[in-house]
């Protein structure tokens, strides 16, 4: 399954209906509007169509779940950003310790020396800087992802991230310092 097939149920809530008021946003009108940025959040954060059509499903059944609990006036998209970094963030949580022990044998594994400025094109270099991200904590990841390539605003980052927009600023600053330490002048 792919972004956008996950749930196609419509949601009636009957609010102005028959009454010539105006009929409230469905479920299939949120899934139309930004399912296809959502699937592409959930694969950035975890490079892995598997792993990202889980967490899509698990974000659209939450959503689904809770849309009638939903304020009319709410902001659709950043609500279903923070249901996938939720999703996400618990997830990492449950795997963690498994995580960490791959981490720590990739770390001791040492790296080829190359010479980069001569051998390394754009092509290598995004797929090292997207590999490097992924290596990064789990909310700085977040972070840097929405902020870099969803373009949210620190707010809606710290909204997604039930964080201060300060912490949510100092998530994408360590992020990107460490990007910038790690390449240096390649970027």
């Amino acid at each position: 399954m792919t972004g956008g097939a996950a749930i196609s149920a419509k949601v009636e809530t009957g609010f102005g209906l028959g009454r010539g008021q105006p009929t409230r946003v469905t479920f299939d009108d949120l899934l139309v509007r930004h399912c296809t940025e959502i699937y592409r959040y959930t694969m950035n954060l975890t490079r892995n169509s598997s792993d990202a059509d889980d967490l899509y499903q698990d974000t659209m059944i939450k959503a689904y779940r809770a849309f009638n609990r939903l304020d009319d006036d709410a902001n659709h998209r950043a609500w279903l950003y923070r249901i996938a970094t939720n999703a996400f963030l618990s997830d990492r949580r449950k795997r963690g310790r498994e995580e960490q022990l791959d981490d720590t044998r990739a770390d001791s594994i040492p790296g080829a020396l190359t010479d980069d400025a001569a051998r390394i094109d754009a092509r290598d270099l995004l797929d090292d800087v997207e590999r490097f991200v992924q290596t990064l904590p789990v909310k700085q990841r977040a972070a840097v992802i929405l902020r870099k390539y969803h373009d949210l605003s620190y707010a809606e980052i710290a909204a997604n991230l039930r964080c201060t927009e300060t912490a949510a600023r100092a998530s994408v600053h360590e992020a990107l310092r460490k990007l910038r330490e790690r390449f240096g002048e390649r970027l």
